[in-house]
């Protein structure tokens, strides 16, 4: 079902090719970086975050990285059996455990190529700060149109279309509809 706005169609196929371009970028580089580090793109990710801010309970992780907290102990988890990360207990609160990068974890860190994000923000510097301002504010805009539910934290596995019948297990009990 194709919906046409009248001039705004043209722009619209436009901004849509241009973030199918910088998925694509994302796709080759997330490829390249797991065929020369046997890692994939969220796994960097994790890693990164937690060199650069330190040790995280999964939660946090999960929400700073904007994916559900079972991906993101999935992730954890194969991290943990290439002894990239480590979990711990926190001697205050036995119920936390602390998620922290390993010296191996580091070490591999200054070895792999470039970050998408540090690309990214190569590429973003070379705009105004006028249209970095413009820029940012407008996908974050696009980005809240496209998940109306307001989550902070997204759940990527559940949509609901009218022809879905998904069972909604999600907090606020609903699945996201997109109108």
């Amino acid at each position: 079902m194709q919906t046409q706005v009248g001039s705004n169609s043209d722009s619209a196929s436009r901004s849509y090719e241009a973030l199918r371009r910088i998925a694509r970028a994302l796709d080759v580089h997330s490829r390249k970086l797991y065929r020369e580090c046997s890692l994939t793109s969220p796994q960097m990710l994790c890693l990164s975050t937690l060199k650069c801010e330190g040790a995280q309970i999964l939660s946090t992780l999960a929400a700073r990285l904007h994916l559900g907290v079972s991906t993101t102990n999935g992730i954890i988890d194969r991290l943990e059996a290439k002894g990239l990360v480590q979990r711990s207990r926190s001697r205050e609160d036995q119920r936390k455990v602390f998620i922290t990068i390993t010296p191996e974890g580091e070490e591999l860190l200054d070895k792999v190529p470039e970050l998408m994000r540090d690309i990214y923000a190569q590429a973003f510097a070379r705009l105004s700060p006028e249209e970095q301002q413009v820029f940012a504010s407008m996908l974050e805009r696009l980005a809240g149109l496209l998940d109306p539910s307001g989550n902070i934290q997204p759940y990527h596995d559940l949509i609901a279309y009218a022809e879905t019948n998904y069972e909604p297990d999600r907090p606020g009990g609903h699945a996201v509809a997109l109108e």
